[in-house]
């Protein structure tokens, strides 16, 4: 008979040391990280273990043994029924002491683990203290110190240290072999196939997953994939212990499944509808189910559901999870996801290999995204790419960056090559570029007039800053309204700030606040900074800060004045100091040119103008007029 943890009654402590000290020889572990976050997802999901979130307890990257002792005694102490130990990290041995096994802190040295590490006789010992009746261990460790790729070790005299009474302990290998954390994975090899053991079931299993069951599961998967075997050693009945209901479990006489979970698009469909009634556990339910249903997609949704909801750490990994299982979509996603923290390197490493795989519209976005970062003839190459395949916005993008580079002739042919595809802001580039020439206003004005009547968003922005020139507020903020509600950052930023100016009552600058933390979701420095403004105004300069960083990590132009201009204004030099010297020494003209400034106001004319030279030198050059101007 399988037995039921009681979640009111059960607690877990999950451990995860990801990072190590850089000279000490024990590489890092980022997959650890994400080991954690999925754990807790499972063991808090009421389709899954069901504890109570404070129930379980994570505990990243300790450093001091002796804290970390005591916090998991502390946890164990307070589980009547269930204790769930995880352990990931690496294990150490001291071979010229006493040979025993120690779970490596992040401060933790290879040859002298007996202090910098704790020992397993301590957790042992926090075990022992615990009245639950029924105790887990689990370890993702080897015995000993790091080879490369993989936690090693080796140490068959330490498997006696493991048993508990009334307990079951598994470890991710046998006492003499390596643990594998392969570098670019998103788990370590033993907590990915627990995860999804965990996550999608057994099909053909019984209705919950037990030990036991979960133990032969790993073995089969490990052993077929020519991986290390994981051991299992336990006591009692505790093998019949249930971690987890079985998602692949369908009663005999069950209908049939109302939602085909194979089908992307009615999932989305579904997802999406419950999602709009706020109802989003049900909606992460049908997304789970999916995805125990073999539906890969289904990553990619609850990767963006975690990410409406705040929690980048697990949208991050959903969206690593489909990368990492070859999905084009995913390694898309993860780049667009990276591009929006301001993280441009590793947007660009993923948007290349989704741009690569096929994605056409990533290949837009890799072009956008190099133009920025002045790779302008990479950045045709994709445009092009998206254009053989059709798209306009390739199309849109090439044609931008050719105006920028002053081919106007070429630029115009693929504004008009988009528009005649059927693409509304082919009409608008069109305009915006005809408006520049004063002989040339009445064509500017028909093409930004059909821009508007088809929606365009930049031709509503752009009608509702004519507008506001003409102090027509009312007839603005419908435009920029109408161009917000149609996916444009800008309008979005344009339309918070007209309802912050005239905003006099709470629900007006709660509209506000809406539409700049909208464009926010979707990377506009411009909007993180507006934030920063408004909680500022508010009086919660912690917050304040916090925006303000965000809209410097994506542009500096936007995000360093204020932020310079808080910390200053408290008192806080050396940290705006030390922000502009940062910017500068890493050769970024904006901080340069900060740096000088700041300097300045200090009285260190000398190294100021020095900085300032720089920024000079630095600075781009105006090219030659364009042929025909």
């Amino acid at each position: 008979m399988t037995i039921t943890p009681d979640p009111a009654q059960s607690w877990a402590c999950l451990v995860g040391v990801s990072t190590y000290p850089k000279d000490d020889g024990l590489d890092d572990l980022p997959a650890v990280r994400n080991n954690i976050d999925a754990l807790r997802e499972i063991l808090t999901d009421p389709l899954g273990t069901g504890l109570p979130d404070e129930h379980c307890v994570i505990i990243e990257n300790p450093a001091n043994v002796q804290e970390l002792a005591l916090q998991v005694e502390d946890v164990a102490r307070k589980a009547t029924d269930m204790f769930l130990l995880y352990f990931a990290g690496h294990g150490l041995i001291d071979p010229n002491v006493d040979g025993r096994l120690y779970l490596a802190t992040s401060h933790a040295l290879q040859d002298r683990p007996h202090f910098t590490s704790l020992a397993y006789d301590d957790v042992r010992r926090a075990m022992l203290s615990s009245v639950a009746r029924n105790k887990v261990v689990v370890l993702d460790c080897c015995f000993s110190g790091l080879a490369h790729g993989t936690m090693a070790g080796n140490a068959a005299q330490v498997a006696g240290q493991l048993d508990i009474r009334g307990s079951c302990v598994l470890t991710a290998t046998k006492s003499n072999q390596l643990a594998k954390a392969p570098t670019e994975a998103v788990f370590t090899a033993f907590t990915g196939q627990l995860v999804d053991v965990l996550r999608s079931g057994v099909t053909g299993g019984p209705e919950l997953i037990d030990v036991t069951m979960l133990h032969e599961q790993l073995l089969y998967r490990l052993r077929s994939a020519g991986l290390p075997e994981p051991r299992i050693s336990g006591t009692d009945t505790i093998g019949r212990l249930s971690l987890a209901i079985n998602a692949s479990w369908r009663p005999a006489d069950a209908a049939k499944d109302p939602i085909n979970f194979a089908d992307t698009n009615e999932v989305y469909r579904i997802g999406a509808h419950l999602e709009r009634k706020d109802d989003t556990a049900m909606a992460e339910r049908v997304y789970r189910r999916a995805l125990a249903a073999g539906n890969l997609d289904a990553m990619l949704m609850l990767g963006r559901l975690n990410e409406e909801r705040g929690n980048g750490v697990r949208a991050e990994r959903w969206y690593r999870e489909s990368a990492g299982r070859a999905q084009p979509k995913g390694m898309g996603q993860l780049g667009r996801f990276f591009y929006i923290q301001g993280a441009f390197d590793e947007a660009e490493l993923w948007f290349r290999k989704a741009a690569e795989a096929g994605e056409l519209h990533v290949a837009e976005l890799l072009g956008d995204l190099l133009t920025r970062r002045g790779a302008t003839d990479e950045a045709q190459h994709w445009y092009r790419t998206a254009i053989r395949g059709g798209r306009t916005r390739g199309m849109i993008g090439l044609g931008t960056l050719l105006e920028q580079q002053g081919d106007l002739e070429a630029a115009i042919a693929w504004y008009g090559r988009a528009a005649d595809a059927g693409d509304p802001e082919g009409w608008t580039c069109l305009g915006l570029l005809a408006a520049s020439d004063e002989g040339l206003q009445e064509e500017a004005e028909g093409w930004l007039g059909k821009a508007v009547a088809a929606g365009e968003p930049r031709a509503l922005v752009d009608r509702g800053i004519r507008h506001l020139g003409r102090n027509e507020q009312a007839a603005a903020v419908r435009c920029f309204r109408a161009a917000a509600e149609a996916g444009s950052n800008d309008g979005m930023v344009r339309l918070g700030q007209q309802l912050n100016e005239a905003g006099d009552t709470a629900e007006v600058l709660g509209e506000a606040m809406h539409w700049f933390q909208r464009a926010a979701k979707n990377g506009e420095g411009q909007a993180m900074v507006e934030l920063g403004k408004m909680y500022q105004r508010f009086g919660d300069d912690s917050t304040a800060e916090d925006w303000y960083r965000r809209g410097l990590r994506v542009n500096v132009a936007i995000g360093m004045p204020p932020l310079l201009k808080l910390l200053v204004g408290r008192g806080d030099r050396n940290e705006a100091e030390r922000v502009c010297r940062t910017y500068a020494e890493a050769g970024d003209i904006v901080g340069m040119a900060a740096l000088a400034i700041f300097l300045e106001s200090q009285g260190q004319e000398a190294e100021a103008k020095r900085w300032q030279a720089r920024a000079e030198a630095a600075s781009p050059r105006p090219g030659p007029a364009p042929s025909g101007s």
